[in-house]
């Protein structure tokens, strides 16, 4: 009799233990912090919630002549742009908030300063037909910044009706404005739980003066002017005040067709950065720049700049040696759990922008090195251009950071984050 209590004494604690031992590999799934979780074994506190979000930031969004005159359409005589963005649009539609640099106007026919393609224009004065950006919108971008030398391009009209022609379409603008009070408005949009403040800004505005009356319509710094470069700093700060997880500032800014940041863009970005700012992108150099990683003296924070972006598509056909067809899409992941809001994972997709008879559209460079059968058919041209930006964009984008840093990963070029 005492032998078969025992032996069921022993069966009952084996049977506890083996129920104990699945308890304790249990993972509980994230539920509302004001709630708790139970099972058979225990009531286990919530774990914190983390929230995440990826930013897509590209360069320089730009009409040249070749590409009004290829999505142009005789029959209809009308603009078919849609084709540009197709070989990306993978990557662009992993992105949470999808952004760029808008290095063109939207005036209307025949109402800029020269009206010599077709009613349009593109360099020196810009002007693109309305189709471009229904483009930029049908790619999802969520956000343009306005900012640059080629603001005015089309007289102050060109501002107001660029800026309306995006609100038609839903996509956020910054760094123009059409009177003073919006001006004064922040940029901010929040997406997964993460609020996200934009401010955009540029050194040039190509000798063309604001009217006096109208001081609200491009947000600027002309020669890099200090008193100005504050008024970014505190626009930086007024993003935090009003709540802004994460900032991210777009300058235009640096030196034509030059491999490297100039002093000017390194004492932006620092400016930029000790103002707050957790990724900095600059645009105007029409080629790709180093990457950056900027960390505070406490290492407790970091910033990603990239001096410049490239082209993400353009049509220039001066300087051919200085790789303006390549440009490339950042990919930050952003992450946010209490009340700490950081970076996790930068990545960068190289582009290429390649020509076909009816439209010049963007490709990922990586994929079409590794795997040409799943691309567009390319020119021969454009194929010894794409070998040599697979190799050409790594090394320019890494400039003095250990090469091991760097590797490459799902069509990407992809940043230890550390």
């Amino acid at each position: 009799m005492m032998t078969k209590q025992i032996d069921k004494s022993i069966f009952l604690f084996s049977l506890f233990v083996v129920i104990l031992m699945a308890c304790s590999r249990h993972q509980p799934t994230p539920i509302e912090s004001n709630e708790i979780m139970e099972d058979t074994c225990s009531v286990i506190p919530k774990k914190d919630t983390v929230y995440s979000l990826k930013i897509s930031a590209v360069g320089d969004l730009m009409v040249h002549d070749y590409q009004i005159l290829r999505a142009h359409r005789n029959d209809t005589d009308s603009f078919d742009f849609s084709p540009v963005f197709k070989q990306v649009q993978p990557y662009l539609d992993e992105a949470d908030i999808l952004v760029g640099n808008l290095e063109t106007v939207f005036a209307g026919k025949d109402k800029g300063r020269s009206n010599k393609v077709l009613g349009y224009s593109s360099f020196p004065y810009f002007n693109s037909p309305n189709a471009f950006a229904e483009a930029l919108a049908q790619a999802g971008f969520d956000l343009l910044t306005t900012a640059n030398n080629h603001t005015l391009d089309a007289y102050p009209e060109g501002v107001v009706s660029t800026l309306n022609l995006l609100d038609s379409l839903g996509i956020r603008h910054v760094g123009t404005a059409r009177d003073s009070a919006e001006k004064q408005q922040l940029c901010l949009i929040e997406k997964n739980g993460i609020l996200v403040g934009f401010s955009g800004y540029t050194y040039s505005l190509n000798g063309i003066h604001r009217p006096k009356d109208k001081p609200y319509l491009v947000n600027e710094f002309i020669n890099y002017d200090t008193t100005k470069i504050g008024e970014m700093c505190n626009e930086i700060r007024r993003l935090k005040t009003a709540g802004a997880d994460f900032v991210v500032a777009y300058v235009h800014a640096g030196t034509e067709y030059q491999k490297k940041p100039n002093s000017y863009q390194r004492r932006v970005a620092d400016s930029l950065f000790h103002a707050g700012a957790q990724m900095i992108v600059m645009s105007h150099p029409h080629i790709l720049q180093k990457m950056d990683v900027l960390t505070s003296k406490d290492s407790l924070r970091k910033s990603v700049v990239a001096y410049s972006l490239g082209n993400f598509i353009s049509s220039q056909v001066a300087n051919e040696k200085s790789y303006k067809d390549i440009g490339a899409i950042l990919e930050v992941e952003v992450k946010k759990w209490k009340d700490s809001t950081f970076i996790s994972a930068v990545s960068v997709i190289p582009t290429y922008s390649y020509w076909r008879k009816d439209h010049i559209g963007v490709l990922p460079v990586i994929k079409a090195h590794d795997s040409p059968n799943e691309v567009i058919k390319l020119r021969k041209k454009d194929t010894m251009k794409v070998n040599k930006a697979y190799y050409h964009t790594l090394e320019v984008l890494r400039g003095d950071m250990d090469s091991t840093l760097w590797k490459i990963e799902n069509e990407r070029y992809r940043l230890e984050w550390r």
